[in-house]
């Protein structure tokens, strides 16, 4: 295991020990839907901790799903088969994904989007897609509380950063990938807080035409092969 993620590996190994579950049932039928798969192939769930992406696609019609994470604890609670996994260094032969999902993963690894992107290329079938969400780099909120600063939230893994979309077409196009696109959103949480209020009260319905950059918090992404 890379010493890279050892302070992520401790912090998500102690999430582990209770039950986890990462998306409402909104959230969880929207990035179904996004995700659009029809069934019939392979997929790899990366950095998918409980699994809970991976679950939704393994219902489909003749799937296959591997779950990989770096958490032993969190990969107890996914119901697909799971592997404790490098993300860069994958234990795969080349060419055997239909599709590779990156559900909220790759601001995990600021800095080594363009190794994670080339070790997920070659695991990935020509034609196959990849798809991810992550949070965005253009958000104001984001901004503040993700990056390094005072106002940096402690609830945050070690090294979570937000992304520029910008950034990970430039590197995906780069490597070979096609057809990169994205759509901007916010989560709806199950727990209706005051900062969960506030995003789908106010900033959401707010987020029109150029303001939305600034206050949709999360990006939803894909590319092919």
């Amino acid at each position: 295991m890379s010493n890279y993620y050892s302070k992520e590996k401790n912090f998500w190994d102690n999430k582990g020990e209770i039950a986890y579950q990462s998306l409402s049932v909104f959230d969880q039928n929207r990035i179904d839907s996004w995700i659009s798969w029809s069934g019939n192939g392979w997929v790899l769930d990366i950095g998918g901790g409980s699994g809970i992406v991976g679950r939704l696609l393994a219902e489909k019609q003749n799937t296959k799903c591997v779950c990989i994470d770096i958490s032993l604890p969190m990969l107890r609670h996914s119901t697909v088969p799971g592997v404790q996994s490098d993300a860069l260094a994958l234990p795969f032969r080349d060419e055997c994904f239909d599709l590779v999902v990156a559900a909220a993963f790759f601001h995990h690894l600021p800095g080594r989007e363009e190794q994670l992107l080339g070790e997920i290329f070659r695991v990935l079938k020509r034609g196959g897609r990849l798809i991810a969400y992550d949070p965005s780099a253009l958000c104001l909120q984001n901004r503040l509380f993700m990056t390094d600063n005072a106002f940096r939230l402690k609830t945050f893994s070690p090294d979570e950063r937000p992304v520029a979309p910008g950034l990970l077409r430039a590197k995906a196009l780069a490597i070979g990938y096609r057809e990169f696109g994205f759509r901007l959103f916010s989560f709806r949480n199950q727990r209706l807080t005051v900062f969960e209020a506030v995003q789908r009260y106010l900033l959401s319905p707010l987020a029109i035409g150029p303001l939305r950059p600034l206050l949709e918090r999360w990006f939803f992404w894909q590319v092919k092969k």
